[in-house]
């Protein structure tokens, strides 16, 4: 497996740091994917890319490597998580609509809507769309 020269950090891209500095840190997939407003399946694909990518095999592999490079290069980071430098994309999230009618009519054409945005916006390179999958478990809550 070829490397950059120096930091093998610099091979990830901002979301697999953050999600590699969190698995490391001893989150679940679940507390992870909370944090960051994704699927526990999703944060595995993460986990499954950025161990191909550093050339690593387990969990403590992993942690040992951030504790070698993990100041460097990496970004400062705001207490959530997300690097502070604006260089990103911005992350947009489409919470479902409620039908407030009860009726089965209006629910779908909400469910609609709220599918038929998030596609809409994820056409803007520019954006960085929160899948649908994980919003539909805001569905309903406060």
């Amino acid at each position: 497996m070829l490397r950059a020269v120096g930091n093998p950090l610099t091979g990830l891209s901002d979301r697999e740091q953050v999600v590699a500095a969190r698995f490391a840190e001893g989150m679940t997939y679940r507390e992870i994917g909370e944090a960051l407003f994704i699927a526990p399946t999703t944060v595995r694909t993460h986990l499954s890319a950025i161990y191909r990518k550093l050339g690593v095999r387990s969990k403590v592999a992993l942690a040992a490597l951030l504790a070698d490079y993990g100041g460097q290069g990496t970004g400062p980071a705001r207490a959530d998580g997300f690097p502070t430098d604006e260089s990103g994309p911005p992350v947009i999230a489409v919470i479902p609509f409620d039908n407030l009618s009860g009726d089965e009519y209006w629910t779908r054409l909400a469910d609609g809507l709220s599918a038929d945005i998030m596609v809409d916006l994820a056409r803007y390179r520019d954006l960085a769309v929160i899948a649908r999958q994980t919003m539909i478990s805001y569905k309903g809550r406060r």
